[in-house]
């Protein structure tokens, strides 16, 4: 167990975080009536339930690398409100956010082609309402990958690995690092195409499924997305990996299903200032083959702190983000 679920754990920092939620809840001029009632944590983050006089509240910490999701969630809240569950209270920190109890997600409606079509119709209208505020996003702490760098980090993060001590958890074989070169062309055809694609850099989830999306109130509006621990300034339609690979996984198909399509349609049409979904179609592939070398700078900060046995444990999925695609 990393050591911070430890901490997590401990009572000593369970009642410190009763006493900032307490701290937070009095600027509203409420007061917590019961809970904090902690849900069991992961590696990510730990949550909780509130309950307050005036209504149900939930507390969440990120893990020790994933702090600045707090304050990319307040940015996003501030620049378009409707899309985010805006936090009442943050420590930027520490990666504390107090915010309203969202509800039900998207995940408890199950796995059909009209929820994922909500879904995903509701993250390209996230993403396309946040271009042109890298800098905001940069300043909240919140790491750029563009692609026409992606080779060259690339080959970076090779290096990094294979430079470590064999002793090391994280450290790759030279010998596995000359089968992962075999790679690099894709990939610069990959990144050139992203590059000088129409559509600009947003907010790339990096861990998108249907428990991100809250249920909306009412029909024809979006849900609000939620949990940007693992987000990045990147590609948008990167952020399709993990719901391909859902969707195929759940109806059993390939990604040219007639269902997947509907739903990379839904997607797609939110970003039709910058061309048709048939004229988009083309930068999926390639933004969906990078997308792991994002999600290698999400485990590099996640396990930044952690001691040898967690990085053990993992290494594994750290390395396999570098065989891409």
């Amino acid at each position: 167990m990393a050591q911070w679920i430890d901490v997590w754990n401990s009572d000593d920092w369970r009642e410190a975080a009763a006493e900032w939620i307490d701290q937070a809840c009095s600027a509203y001029g409420i007061s917590r009536v019961g809970g904090p009632d902690f849900w069991p944590a992961d590696l990510h983050q730990i949550s909780a339930i509130v309950h307050t006089d005036a209504a149900d509240l939930i507390f969440s910490a990120a893990a020790p690398g994933l702090a600045s999701e707090a304050a990319a969630t307040v940015k996003a809240g501030e620049l378009i409100p409707d899309k985010v569950v805006m936090p009442l209270a943050i420590d930027r920190m520490a990666g504390y956010m107090l915010s309203p109890d969202f509800g039900h997600t998207l995940a408890d409606l199950g796995d059909t082609v009209e929820t994922w079509e909500l879904a995903l119709a509701s993250l390209g209208s996230f993403q396309v309402a946040l271009m042109g505020h890298e800098e905001d996003f940069f300043d909240s702490g919140v790491t750029v990958v563009d692609p026409q760098f992606l080779p060259e980090q690339f080959e970076q993060a090779l290096m990094l690995h294979v430079s470590l001590d064999p002793s090391h958890p994280l450290y790759l074989d030279p010998s596995r690092a000359d089968s992962l070169v075999a790679h690099i062309d894709r990939l610069n055809t990959a990144a050139q195409a992203l590059h000088a694609g129409p559509v600009p850099l947003s907010l790339e989830h990096g861990a998108f499924d249907l428990a991100q999306v809250v249920v909306p109130a009412e029909t024809g509006v979006h849900g609000r997305i939620l949990n940007l621990g693992s987000a990045h300034w990147a590609h948008p339609f990167s952020s399709l990996a993990v719901p391909l690979a859902a969707m195929c996984e759940a109806w059993d198909c390939s990604m040219d299903d007639e269902r997947v399509m509907r739903v990379l349609a839904a997607y797609l049409g939110e970003f039709a200032a910058y061309g048709t979904p048939d004229e988009l179609y083309s930068l999926i592939d390639p933004a969906v083959f990078v997308a792991s070398l994002s999600q290698h700078e999400t485990w590099l900060r996640l396990l930044l702190d952690a001691d040898d046995e967690q990085l053990a444990a993992h290494s594994q999925l750290v390395l396999d983000t570098l065989a891409l695609g």
